[in-house]
């Protein structure tokens, strides 16, 4: 009988990991110049944890424009007792682009919303994205 347990304990933890590792998720959103244009800019986020109110995650991506340069980015996300996320991103993109940017703004828990960005490292915000959630299978990553 006491044989069994160090079995059904390794099962146990096997199915706990196996069930954690399911709930992480990829999410995609884009920027378009009009409803229905083509993207303008994609961020596919990779293995996100779940965000619930008063809780924070780390986020990380891969970020490209229709030129199909990838780029990584990374950063965080917050989620206030209302529901809405705080959501602040780097996007290293000078490798093959013009420059590295910052990206922060309030979103909705799918990170779609509308955000700034600096992309001169002043620290003040250039302009701004309209993200929208769209299905990360219609997003081929270069």
């Amino acid at each position: 009988m006491f044989r069994a347990l160090p079995i059904v304990l390794t099962l146990t933890a096997a199915i706990g990991t196996t069930a954690a590792a399911e709930t992480k998720r990829d999410r995609c959103v884009v920027d378009r110049s009009s409803p229905g244009a083509p993207p303008l800019n994609r961020f596919v986020f990779r293995e996100l944890d779940d965000l619930k109110p008063g809780g924070a995650i780390t986020v990380r991506g891969i970020y490209f424009t229709g030129a199909n340069k990838p780029a990584p980015f990374h950063g965080s996300a917050i989620m206030a007792s209302d529901g809405s996320v705080r959501l602040g991103l780097f996007v290293h993109s000078s490798a093959e682009q013009q420059n590295d940017f910052t990206i922060s703004g309030v979103t909705d828990a799918d990170f779609a919303g509308t955000v700034k960005f600096d992309n001169d490292g002043d620290f003040v915000a250039n302009g701004t994205l309209n993200l929208e959630l769209v299905n990360c299978s219609t997003i081929t990553v270069p």
